[in-house]
């Protein structure tokens, strides 16, 4: 017991010295400022005030396509960003990204994003910078700032100049640690360098702009654990970032819960339906959606007897829900059951 208020307390001094520094860049929110601006979630929250969704939906999340999480952010709504801004705010239409090149097709990022945002070198603002840093106690090189405090399940989100720049952010190094500290990957809107060292790094993943030979560019660190941007994707320090062959969806933590519940629900319909179709028993039209109350029926019961075996469909039988989940989405249908498509 001893040792586990130690280890609380060494990271709350390390955390509580990171937020003390934010004033090192001028693009750093502080605790008080980043919970201001992530007003819509209600949970626990990191020492540095980055939303903490919880271990429990980012392990699920995993499993949700990237298909299903952008169908669902699309059509959500928030009521009370809606009622300050209009009808501008009536949907999360830009939380996608594409067009990365990645280490490896087939390994899925998925964890809490802490951000770092760097602009081209100007000589009298990064003086001013490493000014404030050495008074703050950093050392080392500015791209090591945010890669030092990286915690477990962290994925290291950085916009190096938007990209412009061509020589390369990161190298094997820096890769090692960022994987040894987050055991998480890396999205970066830059280039990385390296290559054949951090496919070392087994389960480790980068998803780039491009790979370079070259070493780190002319650039300097404008900030810290606040917004940045990614493509045409607002990211927030907190965000669960989810990476896959086809791209990058960022979910605000507030809405992560939803996606990850809309997806577990479209997996089972999905896997039902997909066994109906190859026994030749429904129509595309019906597999689609257009279930008769006949084949509602016999999903629910298929929910039913399935509950406690449901990996048994799947590939990767840690892709089904849960069985308490399952019980909880039959309930649901059999409570309000869905109307068939005339």
């Amino acid at each position: 017991m001893k040792l586990r208020r130690l280890n609380f307390l060494i990271c709350f001094l390390t955390a509580f010295v990171f937020i003390s520094s934010a004033s090192a860049q001028p693009y750093t929110l502080t605790r008080d400022v980043l919970i201001q601006y992530t007003p819509l979630w209600k949970g626990e929250r990191f020492p540095d005030g980055r939303p903490k969704v919880s271990d429990d939906i980012v392990s699920r999340m995993k499993y949700v396509s990237i298909t299903e999480a952008w169908g669902s952010l699309r059509g959500m709504s928030d009521t009370e960003a809606a009622a300050s801004a209009g009808a501008r705010a009536n949907t999360y239409t830009n939380q996608y990204y594409g067009g990365f090149k990645r280490l490896y097709d087939d390994v899925t990022i998925c964890g809490r994003a802490a951000t770092i945002q760097f602009m081209p070198y100007r000589p009298d603002v990064n003086s001013a910078i490493q000014e404030q840093g050495k008074k703050d106690g950093k050392t080392g090189g500015q791209i090591t700032w945010l890669i030092d405090y990286l915690q477990k399940g962290d994925v290291y989100v950085a916009n190096v100049c938007e990209g412009i720049l061509d020589a390369s952010h990161v190298g094997d190094n820096l890769g090692t640690t960022i994987w040894t500290r987050s055991g998480n990957g890396a999205i970066i809107r830059g280039t990385v360098r390296d290559t054949k060292g951090n496919m070392k790094l087994e389960g480790m993943n980068f998803f780039v702009r491009d790979f370079r030979p070259e070493s780190n560019s002319s650039n300097m660190v404008i900030g810290i654990n606040g917004p940045i941007q990614i493509g045409y994707v607002t990211v927030m320090p907190g965000d669960i970032v989810l990476a896959k062959f086809e791209g990058v969806v960022i979910i605000p933590p507030h809405l992560a819960e939803e996606v990850v519940v809309a997806s577990e629900k479209s997996r089972l319909r999905d896997t039902w339906a997909h066994a109906q179709v190859k026994a030749g028993k429904i129509t595309a039209s019906q597999a689609d959606g257009g279930y008769t109350e006949a084949m509602n029926k016999e999903f629910n019961e298929w929910l039913r007897t399935n509950a406690d075996n449901m990996g048994k469909f799947f590939d990767d039988p840690k892709e089904a829900p849960s069985p308490s989940f399952i019980r909880a989405y039959l309930k649901e249908r059999e409570d309000n059951p869905p109307r068939p498509r005339q």
